[in-house]
């Protein structure tokens, strides 16, 4: 899982971020506080014409180089990753933070989920900020994470986090083969309890279906639910019609579907949830 460099930039090779510090304008420094470093590269990111322009001046190798990690969750390793796919030294939005060790620092991540070509491209990092705060409260207590730190935007992260976990025994796979399913082709309205109290308003989709994979006996149907929890299928609201009920669909993730190689767990996400952890 990558890290912000606000606050942490001393994590990092100095002689590694002059890429990053120049292709945003900006100079990070032990003086400035946590906030200021935030807001500094906030600020850089927003005044920069987008980043499909930045992408668009990548060589192809190194264009598949990013998309590549960005299906890895936002960071590889140098030996765990095929070699087509490290041409990452002239990306600017990649940093080796340590010696064969890459990542897109989450306020990268951060900006590049305002972008509407990754929320319709279907990845995960983007979809889910658009997800309401219950559903995303009821996803993290589904998947058994007590997560009071930090606000919105933190608990963006952690969802993130631990779907990379749940997705890593999957190998990529799964017996659903449609990238985007009407939610009521699988639980019709009417048929189950638990998803008809989420499409009368009367509680969180991923609340229903925690309550769900207590009770289901259909291998099938528990095998959706696990993509669920795992983020390899996620919630999406379709737009509403005038005088029609809401209706949504599951729409399957780009991480999702592609294995994820790391096995190198490194300590300090093993410790991210104290206080003083990189997040």
């Amino acid at each position: 899982m990558p890290f912000s460099l606000s606050g942490n930039f001393k994590s990092c090779e100095r002689s590694k971020l002059r890429n990053f510090e120049k292709h945003l304008g900006i100079i990070l420094s032990e003086n400035q506080t946590q906030l200021q470093q935030h807001l500094m590269i906030r600020r850089a990111l927003q005044n920069l014409s987008g980043s499909v322009s930045v992408l668009s001046s990548l060589s192809r190798q190194e264009l598949l180089s990013f998309i590549f990690i960005l299906t890895q969750f936002g960071d590889i390793t140098r030996t765990e990753t095929p070699p087509e796919y490290l041409l990452l030294e002239s990306i600017p939005y990649v940093i080796e933070w340590s010696k064969g060790h890459y990542m897109i620092p989450l306020e990268i991540l951060e900006h590049l989920a305002h972008e509407r070509i990754f929320k319709d491209q279907g990845y995960l990092f983007a979809l889910i900020p658009a997800l309401p705060i219950k559903e995303k409260k009821s996803w993290i207590r589904w998947i058994g994470v007590d997560f009071e730190k930090g606000g919105d935007r933190d608990l963006n992260f952690e969802i993130y986090f631990q779907c990379r976990v749940l997705q890593k025994p999957f190998l990529g796979k799964s017996l659903v083969q449609e990238s985007e399913i009407r939610l009521e082709q699988i639980w019709p309205r009417g048929k189950n309890e638990y998803i008809d109290w989420f499409y009368k308003g009367l509680s969180t989709f991923y609340y229903a279906m925690e309550e769900m994979s207590r009770k289901e006996k259909d291998p099938f149907l528990l095998h959706v639910i696990e993509l669920i929890k795992s983020g390899k299928f996620i919630l999406k609201r379709l737009p509403d019609s005038y005088g029609k009920e809401s209706t949504y669909s599951l729409v399957g993730t780009v991480e999702g579907n592609t294995p994820q190689l790391r096995e190198i767990t490194f300590q300090w996400e093993v410790e991210r949830l104290r206080k003083d952890s990189l997040f």
